[in-house]
């Protein structure tokens, strides 16, 4: 177990990565009195980030920080953030994979500065369960990590290695699970794995959340087709099945991310799931037009036991080509994906998601 541990006014911090070698005994942190643990929790959560890549030039990178227009959206009236970080986070190095179908094969490493923009939006969580994470197999990823770890961003999501993350903040103890449809990963095509690791941090942490990587890609592909699925050749897995093994097995909350573009969400054993959370922050070679270019930001609360209470969607655009970074979209798109994807998937569904962007209970 590899665990750090920092105290900052007011609150305490504890961040924790399941790996392969035993941290040292860490002291413990100072007990946080019931009086201070919240009755209702924000969870904000985003899809897929790629802030720019120099690889295979520096021209895929953006002048600044994309996430600008949207950091104060994101730590407002929020106790955790989280999303999918959708590639590398390190500077040079590595062997960049090669791909069967060049024609789908993209390679992103984010320079390692970039991460400073993540840790200013306040993201507490990121998956590293993705076909991206391995971009230049493992140099990469353990690259990617320690950039992370210095960040003091938790993540999650390989096998053995690095399933899950904790995290205790204002009193409450968040732990974070990562899953994805590429090997080597907390895998969402079978259930085993899954099924273990939420049954340990149950048993250590108040809310338990998984992040799934899975299902096929693109605007052809919005609906959760209630079957496993199939994209580029590969097992993407069956999303709703996972989600609903996911909730079985005691997690409280599913977001999903993968399709690059947005899906609906559904109300199951009063836990809350969002199949698909788009390209939220994604800088070159990503297809951006139409909705794949839509993506919500959701705050979802929920009580002291992890049970759905109500939620908002935030709809954002990004505009190929442009290299602007997300921004609020007046036109509420990513809502109105939202609303007709979950009535027409779920439409004996638990949701209702009004036009003013509130998600609550029928």
């Amino acid at each position: 177990m590899r665990m750090c541990v920092c105290f900052v006014v007011f609150f305490s911090l504890m961040v924790s990565c399941k790996g392969r070698t035993e941290s040292p005994i860490i002291p413990k942190p100072e007990v946080v009195t019931s009086s201070t643990v919240p009755d209702t929790l924000v969870i904000t959560a985003v899809g897929d980030i790629m802030l720019g890549s120099n690889y295979p030039l520096s021209s895929g990178l953006p002048e600044g920080n994309i996430l600008e227009k949207v950091t104060p959206i994101l730590k407002e009236d929020s106790h955790i953030l989280l999303g999918n970080l959708e590639g590398t986070l390190f500077d040079t190095g590595g062997l960049p994979k090669q791909c069967n179908n060049p024609g789908l094969c993209f390679v992103f490493r984010t320079p390692s500065s970039y991460g400073e923009y993540l840790q200013k939006a306040g993201f507490d969580f990121l998956s590293i369960a993705n076909n991206h994470s391995g971009d230049f197999g493992s140099f990469g990823r353990e690259a990617t990590q320690k950039n992370l770890d210095d960040l003091g961003i938790s993540y999650a999501g390989i096998l053995e290695y690095c399933e899950y993350s904790i995290k205790e903040k204002d009193g409450v103890k968040y732990a974070f699970i990562g899953a994805g449809h590429n090997s080597g990963l907390v895998s969402v095509k079978e259930y085993s794995d899954i099924q273990r690791i939420i049954k340990e941090v149950r048993a250590k942490a108040d809310i338990v959340i998984v992040m799934f990587h899975g299902g096929a890609e693109g605007a052809a592909y919005q609906h959760v087709p209630y079957k496993r699925e199939i994209y580029a050749e590969e097992d993407r897995g069956d999303v709703l099945e996972f989600s609903h093994v996911c909730i079985d097995a005691g997690a409280d909350i599913v977001f999903g991310s993968g399709p690059h573009v947005t899906r609906a969400v559904e109300l199951y054993k009063n836990k809350f799931i969002a199949y698909s959370l788009g390209n939220f922050a994604t800088y070159g070679n990503f297809r951006l037009k139409g909705a794949n270019g839509k993506a919500p930001i959701l705050k979802i609360k929920l009580d002291s036991d992890g049970n759905f209470i109500s939620g908002t969607v935030i709809s954002t655009y990004q505009i190929e080509d442009t290299g602007m970074g997300p921004e609020i979209d007046t036109e509420n798109q990513a809502l109105h994906y939202m609303q007709t994807l979950t009535s027409e998937d779920f439409p004996d569904g638990k949701l209702e998601i009004l036009d003013n962007g509130e998600i609550k209970k029928r």
